[in-house]
């Protein structure tokens, strides 16, 4: 469940993520809680609950467009992720990917995972190639997933630890 509500804010970074090994990386920043520094953000064009964070960091993708199908994602169905963007920079091995998912005002999850190893799964090599990047991927949501609003917040960083994406939402599934 965790993954599959992450997945829909990685794909606007060309990530896929699913369940899959997660391993333990070093962080660029302490303990704080990551939600709240995700302040101040800013929609992505198209259609998803997805908005760029972070605004006064500097950022090496830029997102063109993002949607999802359908919106708001419903538990127990295929969510259909689309997107654009510009990646500034190449993307090598060590690139990761900081998680945060929080249950209201509950933390689930926070994770460190490989983003190379995340491109692998979605049919992409490491390095990742600056330029346009156009992506798509389907996720099945399960539809164990408890009702509630979700936040999610995802960093992406280089090697070196420099920020590739900051991605928040807040998802709501309703009681069947």
């Amino acid at each position: 469940m965790k993954f599959a509500i992450a997945s829909t804010i990685l794909a606007a970074a060309a990530v896929a993520v699913s369940a899959v090994s997660i391993q333990q990386l070093p962080l660029p920043f302490d303990e704080t809680d990551v939600s709240v520094l995700a302040a101040p953000t800013k929609p992505i064009p198209g259609d998803s609950p997805i908005a760029i964070c972070d605004l006064d960091s500097s950022q090496i993708l830029d997102i063109k467009y993002l949607k999802i199908d359908p919106n708001p994602p419903l538990k127990g169905a295929e969510l259909y992720i689309e997107g654009e963007g510009y990646l500034a920079e190449q993307i090598n091995d060590g690139s990761f990917v900081e998680i945060e998912v929080r249950y209201g005002f509950i933390r689930l999850v926070k994770e460190s995972i490989d983003l190379c190893e995340q491109l692998a799964n979605a049919d992409r090599p490491c390095p990742l190639e600056k330029g346009t990047i156009k992506f798509s991927k389907t996720v099945e949501l399960p539809n164990e997933i408890p009702p509630g609003k979700y936040s999610v917040v995802a960093r992406a960083y280089k090697e070196d630890y420099q920020m590739i994406a900051c991605l928040t939402a807040s998802v709501e599934f309703p009681r069947n």
